[in-house]
């Protein structure tokens, strides 16, 4: 995100995460770049573990991403890469 926004290569950025690591870079790319704007896609079963209040907070707008949609943005379960076979391992 840091290195994007040196770069100028966006007016907005979105991010997909819950996790507090991220606060830092969500604050410094608004203090250094405010015209940027930042949008904070929280994946979450339910209220508690999706509030991310801060990570929420850092950001010019924030929603909640209903974990159902994750599934339907997934690659499928075996894909070709270069005339090769991958599977996704299925843990996943």
């Amino acid at each position: 995100m840091i290195d994007d926004a040196y770069q100028a290569s966006c007016e907005r950025m979105i991010l997909v995460s819950g996790d507090s690591d991220l606060v830092p870079t969500v604050r410094l790319v608004k203090q250094r770049f405010p015209e940027i704007k930042v949008t904070v896609y929280v994946p979450a079963r339910d209220r508690v573990r999706g509030a991310a209040r801060e990570l929420r907070g850092a950001a010019d707008k924030h929603l909640t991403l209903p974990l159902n949609l994750l599934a339907k943005a997934q690659f499928p379960l075996k894909i070709r890469i270069n005339g090769n076979y991958t599977q996704k391992p299925l843990s996943w």
